[in-house]
């Protein structure tokens, strides 16, 4: 099992956490029928974050700019390499989870 299925399998048992299927390798993270990240297989993940600590990760390299009006809501880019991002990974996805709570 690779680092993406290890991290999406760990959020799917987060109450009320659920994937929405776009295509085979597109996938969101919802909460409340809200996104709060995409999942691109086989390397890539797109997470909504508050913008202190979207700004943050951008500044320590962790993630990348979203494209055009995505990174105006908090959304920020994550190029998966090795297993040692998986606590990072986690606790980001877990922020987002959180934030996007906020929201509903």
């Amino acid at each position: 099992m690779g680092l993406l299925e290890i991290v999406v399998s760990e959020m799917l048992l987060v109450p009320g956490v659920e994937a929405q299927d776009d295509t085979l390798d597109d996938f969101e993270l919802r909460v409340g029928g809200k996104a709060f990240a995409h999942v691109h297989k086989p390397d890539r993940i797109d997470v909504r974050l508050p913008i202190d600590v979207k700004e943050n990760v951008i500044a320590r390299g962790i993630a990348t700019r979203s494209p055009g009006p995505h990174d105006r809501e908090g959304w920020v880019v994550v190029k998966l390499g090795t297993d040692h991002q998986l606590p990072m990974l986690t606790r980001m996805l877990h922020q987002s989870y959180m934030f996007t709570s906020t929201m509903l």
